[in-house]
């Protein structure tokens, strides 16, 4: 990732951290992601059958029309990216989902609906805990960046953009802590940047004992990568940045 690009990153993460305000949480992200040329984007759980979708929203950044339709018909269940999230564990572009225009009318209702409203590509990011698929962040717009130091940062911003969603949708309740003091220092030294040879060196133990830390950690977070257990802990108040 580019010096640049990962510093905007960061800098986003800095910012809606500190915020507590739903509206301006909505505001920088979209400022955001508008860089990047998205127009509209959500942060959204995903209903199956019996549900509604619109009882899994945690923050909307969509054109008020189209969320109008797309939750009065609960579209979620037909839309093939929606749908593919449930099988994919890493982002991926709208474009590259496999659906039939043919022998899926209303999958290709659900696309041609969102051209209309200037979404022609996009990005997801499943979010996943070790029980399965939770959220996604979606992203569309018209003319789009999604190189590859792009799609990376979005991946890192989505993360946190979902924690910090859950957080001023419901905020978390104050948990005493879980992580002992050596896990904390490894998982410090990993939000810094540290891979587990040099976090290693840094404790004085090794790197087979720096990644076991990191697998209890994941445990004891329901987490599945060493990013989203950082965002866990920092939501908890385990560790700071």
């Amino acid at each position: 990732m580019s010096a640049n690009i990962a510093r905007q990153a960061f800098d986003f993460i800095d910012e809606i951290e500190k915020m507590t305000d739903q509206p301006a949480v909505i505001e920088r992200m979209d400022r955001e992601f508008r860089i990047s040329g998205f127009n509209a984007w959500v942060v959204t759980g995903l209903p199956v059958p019996g549900e509604q979708m619109r009882d899994k929203i945690l923050l909307n950044g969509w054109a008020p029309e189209w969320s109008r339709l797309y939750l009065e018909h609960n579209y979620a269940l037909d839309d093939p990216v929606a749908q593919h999230c449930f099988r994919s564990i890493t982002p991926f572009e709208w474009n590259n989902v496999p659906y039939d225009r043919t022998t899926q009318p209303a999958a290709r209702a659900v696309m041609d609906g969102a051209t209309e409203f200037g979404m022609f590509n996009g990005l997801c990011v499943p979010i996943h805990t070790m029980s399965g698929f939770q959220a996604v962040v979606s992203m569309g717009g018209r003319h789009i960046d999604l190189s590859p130091d792009t799609k990376r940062a979005l991946h890192l911003m989505s993360i946190y953009a979902h924690a910090k969603a859950v957080d001023v949708v419901q905020p978390p309740i104050e948990t005493d802590r879980v992580l002992t003091r050596r896990e904390r220092d490894v998982l410090s030294w990993t939000a810094a940047g540290k891979g587990a040879w040099d976090i290693g060196q840094i404790l004085g133990i090794s790197q087979y004992t720096v990644k076991q830390h990191l697998c209890t950690i994941q445990a004891k977070f329901n987490t599945t990568n060493k990013t989203a257990s950082v965002v866990a802990a920092i939501r908890r108040r385990e560790i700071s940045l």
